[in-house]
């Protein structure tokens, strides 16, 4: 089999780094700054009650904003499946809307009018959220797609797989540490904390467009002469998309991936609230805790490269179910009087870092193999409407997961009165399990029968990819 080398998947990776900086900033503080706790130190700028039925403007643009997005994706999927050029399918694409992503994300925080509530305001969230989940989508599907082209081998999927969640976390940690930062600016150069705050995740998302750049311009697109220059069909859109979903054991992962994804916004959107309203400590707790978490989901992704290898990539999907589930057992431990708060803490630090790397790795791993059998089974390459499949659905569960979380904040969200966060972390716990239960239904010896028989993972010998350096 064709070698990929170590250089091109780190390179491949950098594109991960890139877009975490700038997408965690919304995942961690979207919701923080558009409807903070009353000590914030933030103005309000939309309205902080429920403005339809029970749901906060806040849920409701950002369920908006998700929608147009899942509208986007199999349109962008089909443009860059069909897309013949000299520089493939994929990297153009990658090119063209890195610096839109930055603008997009980073423009929501700074709102026209900083004097109160009002409909300017509202319209402005509304827009550059909208824009911003379409840009992403322009870079995100065909740089996942681009992993089926990249790697040959699924052993060389899981690698770029690990690294490219290996650098998103990474991403993540700078990110989470942006209280820290912005504290720093506001000393430094006495600002606004609405300055700071806006001046931080600037400078943010700078540095991510400059890493999602970087493979887009280093790495070179396999097979694209051979695509040019063949006379291979146009997929229409409809069809390719029923194509994608007959595939049965690809719509299971599609499932429990919604569920994950359900799950992970309860604790992503929801984990400031945690420490600051149950376990009253002050936001830049959440730099040090994430650093932790990090570190230890650090040092777990060689053993999840490794053992998802030789026990199979559906074991240790159901294993991180369970995790995920204790996760938000310990989570609903936080601030009840009889259980000291460090020791909810520290169960939520031994139960996060194995979700989080297997999470972030293997439901894209998945992805590919199930592309790489449709492959071999039609002769139709059709990867990029896989991930845009697989990022429907993470959209979709995160958009039901926002919508979910900030009508629960509702029912309380302030030390005293937190029901709403305490409610959160059940349903999390909730989904994690339904997950746990769907994925038992996924054939993998099914999806990996694309293989000739000398190149299955059961006969290592043979392979001739790149590994993961030892560590």
């Amino acid at each position: 089999m064709e070698k990929l080398s170590f250089k091109n998947k780190i390179i491949y990776a950098l594109g991960g780094l890139g877009y975490a900086l700038i997408t965690v900033m919304h995942m961690l503080y979207l919701v923080w700054f558009f409807f903070p706790p009353a000590d914030a130190g933030i103005p309000y700028f939309i309205p902080q009650e429920a403005v339809f039925l029970s749901f906060t403007f806040i849920g409701l643009v950002m369920a908006l904003g998700r929608i147009f997005d899942a509208v986007s994706d199999p349109l962008i999927a089909t443009w860059s499946d069909n897309t013949k050029s000299k520089l493939g399918r994929r990297i153009p694409f990658m090119r063209y809307s890195a610096l839109f992503v930055g603008l997009s994300y980073v423009l929501v925080f700074f709102v026209p009018d900083i004097s109160g509530i009002n409909g300017i305001n509202m319209i402005w969230l509304a827009v550059w959220l909208s824009l911003s989940t379409l840009f992403l989508t322009s870079y995100l599907i065909p740089q996942t797609a681009l992993m089926v082209e990249l790697a040959v081998h699924p052993d060389d999927k899981v690698d770029l797989a690990t690294l490219n969640s290996v650098l998103w976390f990474a991403g993540f940690l700078i990110v989470s540490f942006s209280g820290s930062f912005w504290n720093i600016l506001q000393n430094a150069f006495g600002l606004t904390r609405l300055e700071s705050i806006q001046y931080t995740f600037l400078g943010i998302a700078a540095m991510g467009v400059i890493f999602m750049l970087i493979p887009a311009f280093l790495l070179k697109e396999p097979g694209t002469d051979k695509i040019n220059k063949e006379n291979i069909p146009r997929q229409p859109l409809m069809p390719a998309i029923k194509k994608v979903f007959r595939n049965k054991d690809y719509a299971v992962v599609v499932a429990s991936t919604t569920l994950y994804n359900l799950a992970t916004t309860m604790f992503e959107a929801g984990l400031i609230y945690y420490l600051t309203v149950l376990a009253l400590q002050d936001a830049k707790v959440q730099g040090p805790l994430t650093t932790i978490i990090g570190a230890i989901t650090f040092a777990s992704y060689p053993f999840l490269n490794k053992f998802s290898k030789s026990l199979g990539k559906k074991r240790i999907m159901r294993f991180g179910f369970i995790l995920f589930f204790l996760l938000f057992v310990a989570i609903s431990l936080l601030g009840v009087s009889f259980i000291p708060y460090w020791l909810a803490i520290g169960l939520v630090i031994v139960f996060a870092p194995l979700p989080q790397s297997i999470f972030g790795v293997l439901p894209n791993a998945i992805t590919a193999d199930c592309a790489s059998w449709d492959k071999h089974e039609t002769g139709e390459d059709s990867a990029g409407m896989y991930f845009a499949a697989n990022g429907f659905v993470r959209k979709l569960g995160q958009t039901l997961g926002a919508l979910l979380f900030t009508s629960l904040l509702l029912l309380g969200k302030d030390v005293g009165h937190d029901a709403g966060i305490r409610m959160a972390a059940v349903f999390g716990g909730i989904f994690s399990a339904a997950g746990f239960v769907l994925m038992q239904f996924y054939n993998e010896k099914k999806m990996l029968s694309y293989m000739d028989e000398e190149h299955r993972p059961d006969s290592h010998r043979e392979v001739k990819s790149d590994p993961l350096p030892e560590v």
